[in-house]
């Protein structure tokens, strides 16, 4: 059966083209949740108070060996996740063809022949005839669609919202060097 020219315009490109740019963007958002978890999990404690930790050190103070004791914020010291899509690139082919090839198997055969002899005195006249006649026609029709997809997703860690910035900033002013009194 031919393609018809039609066929090309039938092809939904709002679901082709739009479903993966959909989930792009679901992906982003999934990607957003993941960092709200990920402060929830690791930087809050059930009560949502900042989680901190305690270091314990040697330092030099007025030239005598003192142990120190370093609390920071645990989110000051650890790379928070903020995964963004730095861009995509959906690559689309569409390929239709058709083939059509026409031949008809009707087959059309003659055969005449004709013998004619004459003798007369002195001559003689033979004649021999035929004729043939062949005809064949076929039909076949082939057609051929071909679609492809190609998706590339470019994720990059992206910079610190300039509010979690501001909440890291606070933070750091939370952390406190204390010495032990030897």
């Amino acid at each position: 059966m031919p393609v018809s020219p039609n066929e090309i315009a039938n092809i939904n490109f709002s679901a082709m083209l739009g479903k993966p740019l959909t989930a792009v963007i679901d992906a982003q958002a999934a990607a957003a949740l993941s960092t709200v978890d990920f402060i929830n999990a690791v930087g809050l404690d059930a009560d949502s108070k900042v989680k901190n930790v305690t270091f314990e050190y040697s330092k030099l103070v007025d030239g005598s060996p003192t142990t120190v004791t370093l609390t920071t914020p645990l989110l000051t010291i650890i790379p928070i996740p903020f995964l963004r899509v730095a861009d995509t690139t959906i690559d689309f082919n569409a390929k239709i063809s058709s083939v059509t090839e026409y031949t008809s198997e009707t087959s059309h055969k003659l055969n005449l022949s004709a013998d004619l002899r004459l003798r007369w005195g002195f001559g003689r006249l033979n004649f021999k005839g035929s004729y043939s006649f062949q005809k064949k026609n076929r039909y076949s029709d082939e057609a051929t669609r071909s679609y492809s997809m190609n998706i590339k997703i470019h994720a990059v860690q992206d910079e610190l919202p300039a509010g979690m910035s501001r909440v890291l900033d606070l933070l750091e002013e939370g952390i406190s060097e204390v010495e032990k009194v030897a």
